[in-house]
């Protein structure tokens, strides 16, 4: 027993400083990341920076749609099926998935390539050079998905976590070596991007090729095929409403109406409201709950719902202290990084706060209806939400510009993360009095 108890604490030990590490790289691949941003905020300034971001946009929007393994369904669904098979099926699947993910790059770059021109007579700051030298930087982020599938199987998280920190690394250093070329030059600047993701892309496949044998892989057979085929089908619908809702489509209707400016502006409050948003729910999961569950190991969670009230609540609180910290500061942090001329995004960024403090909740929420795979109710509360933000966007953007935006964007994904986290909490409340009574069946059953 003694041994026992030793060795269950020292794998406690290990767990919690792997979480601590792990959130460390984390934080300083973000802090990186948005220091590169800043960076070439200040170097392009409002007018071309607004152009940069609208085509990088443009390009992001349809890779979940068309790309395999890009969505976080779709990429855990993968995950489980090769995570079954044996090393050489493993890296029979990995080239399965690879060849199939080179054939949907043709289909993504046909498809720029036919809008290139009328996207530019819809939206005059999208020039199609710009936006195919955009499409070019996704081309190894798709790639990048598929050895991410594959690692993930392989239980290497660890390497995805170092490989998305020399990205960064790879993303700054060019971005400096660019601007010092050419500082208004947006194309030079879209190259970096695919520069460094061609890096890191080499750079995991050496890592994929020391840990499966890739020359004697086994070719997946008809039913595990079938099984692949099944999960690499997207869901259209459940795409169109997270795009509309959560990744900025209202940009399109300041693209038509606005300047490059305002359109700079609140691209860069969505994407400071947004990173925060990702980061305060990894913060959660992978430092606070794992040093409570060490220090406090008698609070245990008896039901799901328990479980989902806590850590929402302590995500929630963390997330309250945050965005106040933020709303305070930031008329000085934003003189401080970015300077004065990009001090208007206040107001689009006090109100895409709001929503984001409501998204950070949801997150939970989010996660346990993914657990539960219900596709009918997301689907029918992501649809209510984005036809509340396909609503109120034209209006808005036409009388208050990208204040207006930014209300469209928050009553939506308020919208959405309040339906997320009702409707987690009567699924999770039904699940425990149906347990309950299950219990207490039993119960009677043995007495009986």
């Amino acid at each position: 027993m003694l041994l026992l108890h030793s060795r269950t604490i020292s794998s406690k030990r290990l767990v919690s400083s792997f979480s601590i590490w792990q959130v460390s790289t984390t934080f300083c691949a973000t802090l990186i990341q948005w220091g590169t941003y800043i960076f070439i905020a200040r170097t392009l300034g409002p007018h071309h920076l607004g152009i940069y971001l609208f085509v990088q946009w443009l390009a992001a929007v349809a890779v979940p749609l068309i790309g395999i393994g890009t969505s976080t369904l779709a990429n855990r669904r993968l995950t489980e099926i090769q995570n079954r098979e044996t090393q050489r099926s493993s890296a029979g699947i990995f080239y399965f998935l690879w060849y199939r993910q080179c054939y949907r790059i043709l289909l993504y770059y046909l498809l720029y390539l036919v809008l290139a021109y009328p996207l530019h007579a819809f939206f005059a700051i999208c020039q199609p050079q710009l936006l195919l030298l955009a499409c070019l930087s996704m081309l190894p982020l798709l790639l990048s998905s598929v050895i991410g599938i594959t690692l993930r199987s392989l239980r290497r998280s660890d390497l995805l976590t170092i490989l998305h920190f020399c990205s960064t690394i790879f993303t700054l250093l060019l971005s400096l070596l660019a601007c010092r070329i050419n500082k208004n030059h947006i194309g030079l600047l879209l190259l970096t991007s695919t520069l460094a993701g061609t890096l890191t892309l080499l750079l995991a496949l050496l890592y994929l090729t020391r840990l499966l044998p890739l020359r004697q892989a086994l070719r997946p057979g008809i039913f595990l095929k079938e099984r692949l085929q099944q999960h690499l089908k997207g869901t259209p619908l459940l795409f169109f409403c997270d795009a509309i809702v959560w990744q900025r489509s209202e940009i399109l209707v300041l693209a038509c109406w606005r300047s490059s400016d305002e359109l700079a502006f609140y691209t860069i409050s969505s994407l400071i409201s947004t990173g925060i948003m990702q980061l305060l729910p990894l913060l959660s999961s992978l430092l606070i709950s794992p040093l409570l569950h060490r220090y406090f190991p008698q609070r245990s969670y008896l039901t799901n719902y328990s479980s989902f009230i806590r850590s929402s609540c302590s995500i929630g609180l963390l997330a309250l202290i945050c965005y106040a910290l933020l709303s305070l500061w930031s008329p000085e942090l934003l003189t401080l990084f970015l300077g004065r001329d990009y001090l208007p995004l206040l107001q689009p960024l006090h109100i895409l706060l709001i929503s984001a403090f409501f998204g950070s909740i949801a997150s939970i929420s989010l996660k346990h209806l993914l657990d539960g795979d219900h596709k009918k109710m997301q689907s029918c509360l992501g649809m209510t939400a984005a036809i509340v933000n396909v609503l109120l966007a034209p209006p808005f953007v036409a009388w208050w510009g990208m204040t207006g935006a930014a209300l469209a964007c928050a009553t939506a994904q308020i919208i959405s993360a309040a339906g997320s986290i009702l409707l987690c909490v009567r699924l999770l409340k039904r699940a425990t009095i149906q347990g309950a009574g299950q219990a207490i069946q039993c119960s009677k059953d043995i007495e009986w």
